[in-house]
């Protein structure tokens, strides 16, 4: 995953672990909360929130293609850049 036993020291390792854990966590805990949060913030407020985490999710498919686009255009081959760095 984020870790290579054999290239990456024991403490960097845990240190992924841990931050992997805490975003476990916190997410847990936010599925967990989902019912009071949507009590508190209202129907109309979580529609909101969808269309802002749509728009958040568009313009990173967006940044992402344009990346692409515009690697593939400089270096004439997407598959001889990953080539090399393998």
């Amino acid at each position: 995953m984020l870790t290579d036993k054999n290239h990456f020291p024991l403490a960097d390792q845990a240190f992924t672990a841990a931050v992997m854990a805490g975003a476990l966590a916190v997410t847990c805990n936010l599925m967990l909360l989902a019912g009071p949060i949507i009590r508190l913030i209202g129907n109309s407020g979580a529609a909101i929130a969808n269309r802002v985490m749509g728009m958040i999710l568009a313009s990173v498919a967006a940044d992402t293609v344009m990346s692409a686009l515009l690697e593939l255009a400089g270096s004439g081959s997407l598959r001889a850049d990953w080539a090399r760095s393998v």
